[in-house]
Protein backbone atom coordinates (compact mmCIF):
# COMPACT_ATOMS: atom_id res chain seq x y z
CA UNK A 1 0.00 0.00 0.00
CA UNK A 2 1.47 3.43 -1.08
CA UNK A 3 2.32 6.12 1.33
CA UNK A 4 0.23 8.96 1.18
CA UNK A 5 1.57 11.70 -0.70
CA UNK A 6 2.05 14.16 1.91
CA UNK A 7 3.52 11.89 4.28
CA UNK A 8 6.73 11.91 5.78
CA UNK A 9 9.35 9.64 4.08
CA UNK A 10 10.83 8.91 7.35
CA UNK A 11 8.16 8.36 10.21
CA UNK A 12 10.04 6.16 12.27
CA UNK A 13 12.92 8.81 12.53
CA UNK A 14 9.85 10.72 14.64
CA UNK A 15 8.38 7.87 16.16
CA UNK A 16 11.46 6.19 17.85
CA UNK A 17 12.75 9.49 19.07
CA UNK A 18 9.26 10.34 20.46
CA UNK A 19 9.30 6.69 22.17
CA UNK A 20 13.13 7.43 23.56
CA UNK A 21 12.11 10.74 24.70
CA UNK A 22 15.55 11.44 22.35
CA UNK A 23 16.38 13.81 19.47
CA UNK A 24 16.24 11.69 16.51
CA UNK A 25 19.44 10.59 15.01
CA UNK A 26 19.82 7.49 12.03
CA UNK A 27 16.86 5.88 12.90
CA UNK A 28 15.33 2.99 10.86
CA UNK A 29 12.64 3.92 8.69
CA UNK A 30 9.38 1.60 7.44
CA UNK A 31 7.94 2.57 4.22
CA UNK A 32 5.19 0.40 2.91
CA UNK A 33 7.67 -2.34 1.83
CA UNK A 34 11.46 -2.85 2.47
CA UNK A 35 11.61 -2.56 -1.05
CA UNK A 36 10.92 1.09 -0.46
CA UNK A 37 12.67 1.72 2.44
CA UNK A 38 16.45 4.23 2.35
CA UNK A 39 19.40 2.98 3.53
CA UNK A 40 19.13 3.91 7.36
CA UNK A 41 20.60 2.24 10.29
CA UNK A 42 19.51 2.81 13.74
CA UNK A 43 21.91 4.36 16.26
CA UNK A 44 22.26 1.64 19.03
CA UNK A 45 20.53 2.24 22.19
CA UNK A 46 20.76 -0.36 25.17
CA UNK A 47 17.78 -1.25 26.32
CA UNK A 48 18.18 -0.03 29.70
CA UNK A 49 18.00 3.45 28.63
CA UNK A 50 14.39 2.64 27.18
CA UNK A 51 12.76 1.44 30.50
CA UNK A 52 11.48 4.39 31.45
CA UNK A 53 9.98 5.01 28.22
CA UNK A 54 9.88 2.11 26.37
CA UNK A 55 5.92 1.30 24.84
CA UNK A 56 4.27 -0.93 26.96
CA UNK A 57 4.32 -4.14 24.94
CA UNK A 58 4.67 -8.17 24.48
CA UNK A 59 7.94 -8.92 25.83
CA UNK A 60 8.23 -11.85 23.09
CA UNK A 61 5.72 -11.78 20.56
CA UNK A 62 5.36 -15.27 19.76
CA UNK A 63 6.07 -16.28 15.52
CA UNK A 64 3.65 -18.52 14.51
CA UNK A 65 4.80 -21.66 13.17
CA UNK A 66 4.37 -22.40 9.17
CA UNK A 67 1.91 -24.97 9.04
CA UNK A 68 0.59 -26.42 5.75
CA UNK A 69 -1.30 -29.79 4.84
CA UNK A 70 -0.76 -31.82 2.09
CA UNK A 71 -3.01 -34.26 1.24
CA UNK A 72 -2.98 -37.34 -1.92
CA UNK A 73 -5.23 -37.05 -4.51
CA UNK A 74 -4.54 -40.29 -6.58
CA UNK A 75 -7.44 -41.96 -5.04
CA UNK A 76 -10.97 -40.43 -6.79
CA UNK A 77 -13.90 -42.38 -5.94
CA UNK A 78 -16.67 -42.62 -8.07
CA UNK A 79 -19.82 -40.90 -6.41
CA UNK A 80 -19.70 -38.84 -2.92
CA UNK A 81 -20.32 -41.23 0.09
CA UNK A 82 -23.98 -40.87 1.71
CA UNK A 83 -23.85 -39.94 5.69
CA UNK A 84 -24.53 -43.81 6.33
CA UNK A 85 -21.73 -45.21 4.05
CA UNK A 86 -19.48 -42.70 5.67
CA UNK A 87 -20.48 -40.01 8.57
CA UNK A 88 -16.50 -39.05 8.13
CA UNK A 89 -16.91 -37.31 4.84
CA UNK A 90 -20.09 -35.86 5.19
CA UNK A 91 -19.00 -34.05 8.69
CA UNK A 92 -15.85 -33.32 7.07
CA UNK A 93 -17.84 -31.47 4.05
CA UNK A 94 -20.06 -29.63 6.69
CA UNK A 95 -17.20 -28.36 8.35
CA UNK A 96 -15.12 -26.98 5.31
CA UNK A 97 -18.37 -25.35 3.93
CA UNK A 98 -18.57 -23.49 7.85
CA UNK A 99 -15.06 -22.39 7.93
CA UNK A 100 -15.36 -21.06 4.39
CA UNK A 101 -18.82 -19.38 5.16
CA UNK A 102 -17.07 -17.45 7.79
CA UNK A 103 -13.73 -16.70 5.95
CA UNK A 104 -11.47 -18.68 7.45
CA UNK A 105 -10.48 -20.53 4.31
CA UNK A 106 -7.50 -21.98 6.49
CA UNK A 107 -9.34 -24.43 8.37
CA UNK A 108 -11.87 -24.99 5.37
CA UNK A 109 -9.23 -26.20 3.46
CA UNK A 110 -7.50 -28.55 6.52
CA UNK A 111 -11.21 -30.33 6.04
CA UNK A 112 -11.67 -30.24 2.82
CA UNK A 113 -8.15 -32.09 2.22
CA UNK A 114 -9.30 -34.70 4.11
CA UNK A 115 -11.67 -35.70 1.52
CA UNK A 116 -10.59 -34.02 -1.44
CA UNK A 117 -11.37 -37.75 -3.36
CA UNK A 118 -14.71 -37.26 -2.59
CA UNK A 119 -14.65 -33.42 -3.47
CA UNK A 120 -13.35 -33.92 -6.81
CA UNK A 121 -16.25 -37.45 -7.84
CA UNK A 122 -18.81 -33.97 -7.58
CA UNK A 123 -18.77 -31.28 -9.99
CA UNK A 124 -20.62 -28.86 -7.78
CA UNK A 125 -18.40 -29.74 -4.73
CA UNK A 126 -15.47 -28.76 -7.24
CA UNK A 127 -16.58 -25.75 -7.82
CA UNK A 128 -16.62 -25.19 -3.71
CA UNK A 129 -13.46 -26.72 -3.45
CA UNK A 130 -11.62 -24.40 -6.06
CA UNK A 131 -12.79 -21.76 -4.33
CA UNK A 132 -11.28 -22.39 -0.97
CA UNK A 133 -7.81 -23.42 -3.03
CA UNK A 134 -7.94 -19.99 -4.19
CA UNK A 135 -8.69 -18.34 -1.23
CA UNK A 136 -6.03 -20.39 0.96
CA UNK A 137 -3.63 -19.11 -1.33
CA UNK A 138 -2.99 -22.51 -3.32
CA UNK A 139 -3.33 -21.33 -6.84
CA UNK A 140 -2.19 -24.20 -8.67
CA UNK A 141 -4.10 -26.88 -6.41
CA UNK A 142 -6.83 -24.73 -7.42
CA UNK A 143 -6.20 -24.82 -11.27
CA UNK A 144 -5.78 -28.89 -11.06
CA UNK A 145 -9.33 -28.69 -9.84
CA UNK A 146 -11.70 -26.73 -11.35
CA UNK A 147 -9.70 -28.04 -14.97
CA UNK A 148 -11.86 -30.83 -14.30
CA UNK A 149 -15.47 -28.65 -14.99
CA UNK A 150 -13.63 -25.81 -17.18
CA UNK A 151 -13.29 -27.34 -20.08
CA UNK A 152 -16.72 -27.57 -21.06
CA UNK A 153 -18.45 -25.25 -23.52
CA UNK A 154 -20.06 -23.70 -20.64
CA UNK A 155 -18.93 -22.59 -17.93
CA UNK A 156 -20.90 -20.85 -14.97
CA UNK A 157 -19.26 -17.29 -14.20
CA UNK A 158 -17.86 -17.85 -11.12
CA UNK A 159 -16.36 -20.68 -11.13
CA UNK A 160 -14.65 -19.17 -14.52
CA UNK A 161 -13.75 -16.04 -12.46
CA UNK A 162 -12.20 -18.55 -10.04
CA UNK A 163 -10.28 -20.71 -12.70
CA UNK A 164 -9.18 -17.18 -14.36
CA UNK A 165 -7.09 -15.77 -11.02
CA UNK A 166 -6.06 -19.29 -10.38
CA UNK A 167 -3.99 -18.84 -13.49
CA UNK A 168 -2.91 -15.59 -12.57
CA UNK A 169 -1.49 -16.43 -9.17
CA UNK A 170 0.11 -19.47 -10.85
CA UNK A 171 2.17 -17.12 -12.90
CA UNK A 172 0.02 -17.61 -16.15
CA UNK A 173 -1.18 -14.61 -16.95
CA UNK A 174 -1.95 -15.07 -20.62
CA UNK A 175 -3.54 -18.81 -20.36
CA UNK A 176 -5.86 -16.57 -17.78
CA UNK A 177 -6.66 -13.87 -20.61
CA UNK A 178 -6.77 -16.31 -23.37
CA UNK A 179 -9.46 -18.48 -21.01
CA UNK A 180 -11.68 -15.69 -20.54
CA UNK A 181 -11.32 -15.03 -24.08
CA UNK A 182 -12.65 -18.65 -24.90
CA UNK A 183 -15.97 -18.05 -22.52
CA UNK A 184 -16.77 -14.89 -23.19
CA UNK A 185 -17.35 -16.26 -27.11
CA UNK A 186 -20.38 -17.99 -25.22
CA UNK A 187 -20.83 -15.58 -22.41
CA UNK A 188 -21.22 -12.33 -22.02
CA UNK A 189 -21.63 -11.86 -18.95
CA UNK A 190 -19.42 -8.23 -17.41
CA UNK A 191 -18.20 -9.91 -15.41
CA UNK A 192 -16.16 -11.79 -17.51
CA UNK A 193 -14.75 -8.73 -18.96
CA UNK A 194 -13.62 -6.83 -16.18
CA UNK A 195 -11.75 -9.83 -14.76
CA UNK A 196 -9.90 -9.90 -17.77
CA UNK A 197 -8.85 -6.17 -17.33
CA UNK A 198 -7.91 -6.62 -14.43
CA UNK A 199 -5.69 -9.86 -14.99
CA UNK A 200 -4.07 -7.31 -17.50
CA UNK A 201 -3.77 -4.60 -15.08
CA UNK A 202 -2.10 -7.32 -13.04
CA UNK A 203 0.36 -8.85 -15.64
CA UNK A 204 4.14 -9.26 -15.06
CA UNK A 205 5.11 -7.58 -18.52
CA UNK A 206 4.49 -3.98 -18.04
CA UNK A 207 3.73 -3.38 -22.00
CA UNK A 208 0.75 -5.43 -21.52
CA UNK A 209 -0.75 -3.70 -18.67
CA UNK A 210 -1.01 -0.56 -20.60
CA UNK A 211 -3.94 -2.30 -22.73
CA UNK A 212 -6.02 -2.69 -19.17
CA UNK A 213 -7.69 0.55 -19.47
CA UNK A 214 -9.63 0.15 -23.13
CA UNK A 215 -10.52 -3.44 -21.93
CA UNK A 216 -12.03 -1.34 -18.50
CA UNK A 217 -13.94 0.55 -20.90
CA UNK A 218 -16.40 -2.05 -22.24
CA UNK A 219 -17.80 -2.14 -19.46
CA UNK A 220 -20.84 -0.21 -19.44
CA UNK A 221 -20.79 2.66 -16.73
CA UNK A 222 -23.45 5.56 -17.09
CA UNK A 223 -23.71 5.58 -13.33
CA UNK A 224 -25.74 2.08 -13.59
CA UNK A 225 -24.65 -0.33 -10.97
CA UNK A 226 -24.26 -3.45 -13.43
CA UNK A 227 -22.29 -6.11 -11.50
CA UNK A 228 -20.67 -5.19 -7.85
CA UNK A 229 -17.62 -7.53 -8.61
CA UNK A 230 -16.59 -5.37 -12.22
CA UNK A 231 -17.56 -2.20 -9.57
CA UNK A 232 -14.83 -3.59 -7.35
CA UNK A 233 -12.21 -4.76 -9.80
CA UNK A 234 -12.44 -1.30 -11.73
CA UNK A 235 -12.22 0.51 -8.14
CA UNK A 236 -9.03 -1.26 -7.22
CA UNK A 237 -7.74 -0.60 -11.17
CA UNK A 238 -7.93 2.97 -10.49
CA UNK A 239 -6.78 2.70 -6.81
CA UNK A 240 -3.60 0.95 -8.48
CA UNK A 241 -3.58 4.42 -11.11
CA UNK A 242 -3.53 6.95 -7.83
CA UNK A 243 -7.13 7.99 -8.96
CA UNK A 244 -8.12 7.61 -5.23
CA UNK A 245 -11.65 9.83 -5.09
CA UNK A 246 -12.53 8.14 -8.42
CA UNK A 247 -12.17 4.91 -7.14
CA UNK A 248 -13.74 5.61 -3.91
CA UNK A 249 -16.86 6.05 -6.20
CA UNK A 250 -16.87 2.60 -7.88
CA UNK A 251 -15.88 1.18 -4.16
CA UNK A 252 -18.97 3.02 -2.92
CA UNK A 253 -21.19 1.46 -5.41
CA UNK A 254 -19.58 -1.93 -4.84
CA UNK A 255 -20.12 -1.42 -1.26
CA UNK A 256 -23.97 -0.66 -1.10
CA UNK A 257 -24.63 -3.49 -3.59
CA UNK A 258 -23.01 -6.05 -1.80
CA UNK A 259 -22.64 -4.39 1.87
CA UNK A 260 -21.68 -7.11 3.66
CA UNK A 261 -18.53 -8.20 1.51
CA UNK A 262 -15.79 -7.60 3.90
CA UNK A 263 -12.84 -7.19 0.53
CA UNK A 264 -14.90 -4.45 -0.35
CA UNK A 265 -15.37 -2.85 2.88
CA UNK A 266 -11.89 -2.71 3.38
CA UNK A 267 -10.73 -1.82 -0.26
CA UNK A 268 -12.96 1.09 0.43
CA UNK A 269 -11.01 2.08 4.11
CA UNK A 270 -7.97 1.78 1.70
CA UNK A 271 -9.29 5.14 -0.65
CA UNK A 272 -10.62 7.01 2.48
CA UNK A 273 -6.53 6.70 4.16
CA UNK A 274 -5.43 7.62 0.79
CA UNK A 275 -7.69 10.36 0.65
CA UNK A 276 -6.58 11.41 4.34
CA UNK A 277 -9.87 10.41 6.02
CA UNK A 278 -8.35 8.04 8.61
CA UNK A 279 -11.45 7.84 11.09
CA UNK A 280 -13.47 6.86 8.06
CA UNK A 281 -10.70 4.54 7.34
CA UNK A 282 -10.04 3.36 10.74
CA UNK A 283 -13.97 2.48 11.03
CA UNK A 284 -14.63 0.82 7.79
CA UNK A 285 -11.20 -1.53 8.38
CA UNK A 286 -12.92 -2.51 11.42
CA UNK A 287 -15.71 -2.97 9.77
CA UNK A 288 -14.31 -5.35 7.60
CA UNK A 289 -12.09 -7.43 10.34
CA UNK A 290 -15.32 -7.68 12.05
CA UNK A 291 -16.80 -9.84 9.17
CA UNK A 292 -13.68 -11.66 8.53
CA UNK A 293 -10.94 -11.33 11.45
CA UNK A 294 -8.83 -13.53 9.07
CA UNK A 295 -8.01 -11.01 6.27
CA UNK A 296 -4.22 -10.48 6.89
CA UNK A 297 -3.66 -7.94 4.61
CA UNK A 298 -6.74 -5.48 6.06
CA UNK A 299 -4.89 -5.83 9.89
CA UNK A 300 -1.64 -5.10 8.14
CA UNK A 301 -3.44 -1.59 6.37
CA UNK A 302 -4.76 -0.94 9.57
CA UNK A 303 -1.03 -1.41 11.59
CA UNK A 304 -0.20 1.11 8.59
CA UNK A 305 -3.02 3.38 9.26
CA UNK A 306 -2.01 3.50 13.03
CA UNK A 307 1.56 4.18 12.06
CA UNK A 308 0.70 7.19 10.23
CA UNK A 309 -1.06 8.83 12.58
CA UNK A 310 1.63 8.48 15.08
CA UNK A 311 3.97 9.77 12.43
CA UNK A 312 1.30 13.09 12.19
CA UNK A 313 1.27 13.47 16.04
CA UNK A 314 3.33 15.59 17.95
CA UNK A 315 2.11 14.40 21.10
CA UNK A 316 4.50 12.12 22.70
CA UNK A 317 1.73 10.16 24.69
CA UNK A 318 -0.28 10.08 21.41
CA UNK A 319 2.41 8.65 19.12
CA UNK A 320 2.86 5.51 22.07
CA UNK A 321 -0.42 4.89 22.42
CA UNK A 322 -0.93 4.48 17.97
CA UNK A 323 2.77 2.95 17.82
CA UNK A 324 1.38 0.26 19.91
CA UNK A 325 -2.13 -0.29 18.30
CA UNK A 326 -0.09 -0.54 14.97
CA UNK A 327 2.21 -3.43 16.70
CA UNK A 328 -0.64 -5.03 17.99
CA UNK A 329 -2.55 -4.97 14.34
CA UNK A 330 1.16 -6.04 12.83
CA UNK A 331 0.86 -9.18 15.28
CA UNK A 332 -2.90 -10.14 14.25
CA UNK A 333 -1.18 -9.82 10.55
CA UNK A 334 1.20 -12.80 11.14
CA UNK A 335 -1.02 -14.71 13.31
CA UNK A 336 -3.50 -15.33 10.12
CA UNK A 337 -0.12 -15.15 8.01
CA UNK A 338 3.18 -16.21 9.66
CA UNK A 339 5.58 -15.38 7.00
CA UNK A 340 4.34 -11.97 6.37
CA UNK A 341 6.98 -10.14 4.47
CA UNK A 342 5.98 -6.62 5.47
CA UNK A 343 4.55 -7.17 8.99
CA UNK A 344 7.23 -9.02 10.31
CA UNK A 345 9.56 -6.55 9.11
CA UNK A 346 7.46 -3.98 10.53
CA UNK A 347 7.19 -6.00 13.95
CA UNK A 348 11.42 -5.52 13.78
CA UNK A 349 11.44 -1.98 13.91
CA UNK A 350 9.41 -1.19 16.43
CA UNK A 351 10.36 -3.97 18.64
CA UNK A 352 14.38 -2.44 17.69
CA UNK A 353 13.07 0.88 18.41
CA UNK A 354 11.89 0.09 21.95
CA UNK A 355 14.43 -1.68 23.04
CA UNK A 356 13.58 -5.09 22.47
CA UNK A 357 16.12 -6.65 20.34
CA UNK A 358 16.03 -9.91 21.28
CA UNK A 359 12.68 -9.98 20.09
CA UNK A 360 12.94 -8.03 17.05
CA UNK A 361 15.27 -10.55 15.97
CA UNK A 362 13.44 -13.92 14.83
CA UNK A 363 10.70 -11.80 12.65
CA UNK A 364 13.68 -9.89 11.10
CA UNK A 365 15.26 -12.79 10.16
CA UNK A 366 11.73 -13.85 8.20
CA UNK A 367 11.44 -10.75 6.19
CA UNK A 368 14.83 -11.35 5.22
CA UNK A 369 14.24 -15.05 4.03
CA UNK A 370 11.60 -13.47 2.42
CA UNK A 371 12.17 -10.12 0.89
CA UNK A 372 13.58 -9.52 -2.22
CA UNK A 373 15.21 -6.28 -0.58
CA UNK A 374 17.86 -7.17 1.87
CA UNK A 375 19.70 -4.23 2.55
CA UNK A 376 17.11 -2.69 5.06
CA UNK A 377 16.53 -5.42 6.84
CA UNK A 378 20.02 -6.54 7.28
CA UNK A 379 20.68 -3.01 8.29
CA UNK A 380 18.06 -3.38 11.19
CA UNK A 381 19.61 -7.09 12.19
CA UNK A 382 23.45 -5.02 12.14
CA UNK A 383 21.60 -2.90 14.71
CA UNK A 384 20.14 -5.23 17.18
CA UNK A 385 22.93 -7.47 17.14
CA UNK A 386 25.18 -4.38 18.16
CA UNK A 387 22.77 -3.27 20.83
CA UNK A 388 22.77 -6.98 21.98
CA UNK A 389 26.74 -7.16 22.15
CA UNK A 390 27.34 -8.95 19.64
CA UNK A 391 29.64 -7.05 17.24
CA UNK A 392 30.75 -10.02 15.10
CA UNK A 393 27.61 -11.05 13.64
CA UNK A 394 26.29 -7.04 13.38
CA UNK A 395 29.57 -6.11 11.34
CA UNK A 396 29.02 -9.55 9.07
CA UNK A 397 25.46 -8.08 8.35
CA UNK A 398 27.28 -4.47 7.46
CA UNK A 399 29.84 -6.76 5.32
CA UNK A 400 26.88 -8.11 3.17
CA UNK A 401 25.15 -5.07 2.78
CA UNK A 402 28.56 -3.51 1.72
CA UNK A 403 29.19 -6.65 -0.50
CA UNK A 404 25.59 -5.68 -2.21
CA UNK A 405 25.85 -2.34 -2.38
CA UNK A 406 29.43 -1.26 -2.11
CA UNK A 407 28.56 2.88 -2.00
CA UNK A 408 25.89 2.46 1.04
CA UNK A 409 27.18 5.42 3.03
CA UNK A 410 25.29 4.52 6.56
CA UNK A 411 26.90 1.21 6.12
CA UNK A 412 30.12 2.13 5.71
CA UNK A 413 29.97 4.83 8.67
CA UNK A 414 28.70 2.33 10.89
CA UNK A 415 31.25 -0.29 9.57
CA UNK A 416 34.27 1.75 10.10
CA UNK A 417 32.76 3.42 13.53
CA UNK A 418 32.86 -0.20 15.04
CA UNK A 419 36.33 -1.19 13.15
CA UNK A 420 37.43 1.67 15.14
CA UNK A 421 36.31 0.93 18.43
CA UNK A 422 38.60 -2.30 18.27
Amino acid sequence: MPQREDQNPNPIDTIIAMMKDTTPTASPTPNIAPSATPDTTPTSTPSSELNETALDMPEAPVVPDFDEFHFDTTHVPAVIPTAEEDFDVQAHLQLMRQNASKYNYTQAYKHGARIVGSLLANPQYIAEWGQILLEAGKPNEAVNALQRITDEDSVASDVAVNMAFAMLRSRNADGAIEFLDKQMNVNKDVDLIAAKATIISEHPDAKKRVDAEQVFSKYAYNGKVISHRADYWYGRFLMQKGDFQKSKLYLERAVKTKPDDPRYIARLGMAEFHLKQDSKAEALYRQALKINPYDYNTWFNLGELYLSLANESSDTSNVRRKVKSALESYLMTIKNDSLHINANYRIGLILNGNGQHKEAIPHLNIALEKSDEKIPVMQQLSAAYMSLGDTVKSVAYLENILQIDPFNKIAASEFKRIRGRR
